[in-house]
């Protein structure tokens, strides 16, 4: 099974159930489910509106194990923990019907064209 984390978040955000002692299907390429004391959500890069499943979007996460910021770096901080505390990790991807968590880019990694959000 594989998982998902940052240093910034303290640094898991998501496990596979493949780890558990008793078997669980677990699909390609998912990155498990969200561990229980994260918040995390799917955001527009662009507009920052929460995307419903399926949606890949910016992914942000919220929960008492992110860090406070950047140490002697406002700006950072700021740019990365907005104002209800969610922390833009950067990196692309979606939660399926299932709510497993899938990484598919990198939001500096993208271009922007006509609207659309293109990998290189």
């Amino acid at each position: 099974g594989q998982g998902y984390g940052m240093t910034e978040a303290g640094p898991v955000l998501s496990m596979c159930l493949g780890f558990a002692e008793e078997a669980f299907p677990t699909k390609s390429g998912s990155c498990g489910t969200v561990v229980r004391n994260a918040g995390l959500k799917v955001v527009d890069p662009e507009t920052g509106r929460s995307l419903s499943y399926n949606q890949p979007g910016e992914i942000c996460i919220r929960g008492h194990q992110i860090m406070k910021g950047y140490l002697n770096d406002e700006n950072a901080t700021a740019t990365t923990i907005d104002a209800e505390g969610w922390l833009h990790t950067g990196d692309i991807g979606y939660i399926d019907d299932d709510e497993e968590l899938f990484i598919v880019d990198r939001v500096k990694e993208l271009i922007k064209y006509k609207g659309f959000q293109v990998a290189p």
